[in-house]
């Protein structure tokens, strides 16, 4: 039975996010077509729920791969009898079923990785405490451009203040496009550590 290919899926999922970092520098360096500052905040916000979309759909294939490798660490911790090697369809009816897979912040996938995937297989492990923290508040501006409800909102402005000291707490958008004391836009410090999060990962199941 042909196994599914972490390499794959990453080296796909890492192309996106490449270009998604060329195409809003290609944005906010525009001078006809996008000019104003809200403009390109909208097509910052924007590419933010692309990125994250990215992300969610490598972690939903890497756990099915995990599962498609080698599915006994699943079936024990279950108590289920279930063959150790499972065809992608069944890995993946096991993995979705009905619904949607949601992780609210890396903590949770790196649990279930420990719980769930077999040591060999679990790419989450190698998420380190930095890259997910970052990845974490990325998902956190996400949820607010997604959703606007009073909750994301809470959230967002709590992490801001907390983490950059806001008194005035700006949208994504003008967040993101603001240069850092390292003179580099700050959206390419989150596209940065989804690079990292994703080549640690695949060292840890190469």
């Amino acid at each position: 039975m042909k196994k599914a290919d972490f390499a794959k899926q990453h080296e796909e999922f890492e192309t996106w996010i490449v270009w998604y970092g060329d195409f809003l520098m290609r944005v906010i360096e525009a001078r006809r077509v996008v000019r104003t500052r809200f403009e390109k905040c909208e097509l910052v916000e924007a590419t933010i729920l692309r990125c994250v979309a990215r992300w969610e759909v490598l972690i939903t294939r890497d756990i099915v791969t995990s599962l498609n490798r080698d599915s006994s660490a699943y079936a024990q911790a279950l108590g289920l009898r279930l063959r150790k090697h499972l065809s992608w369809d069944e890995c993946k009816a096991i993995v979705l079923g009905t619904r949607y897979i949601d992780f609210r912040n890396v903590s949770e996938l790196k649990s279930f990785g420990k719980r769930y995937l077999v040591a060999a297989h679990n790419p989450f492990a190698g998420i380190t405490p930095q890259l997910y923290k970052k990845i974490d508040e990325f998902s956190v501006m996400r949820n607010l451009l997604a959703h606007y409800s009073d909750y994301a909102w809470r959230t967002y402005y709590d992490f801001m203040k907390k983490r950059y000291h806001y008194q005035r707490v700006p949208e994504p958008g003008t967040f993101l496009i603001a240069i850092t004391p390292s003179r580099e836009y700050r959206w390419s410090e989150y596209f940065r550590s989804f690079l990292q999060a994703s080549h640690l990962m695949m060292q840890q199941v190469s």
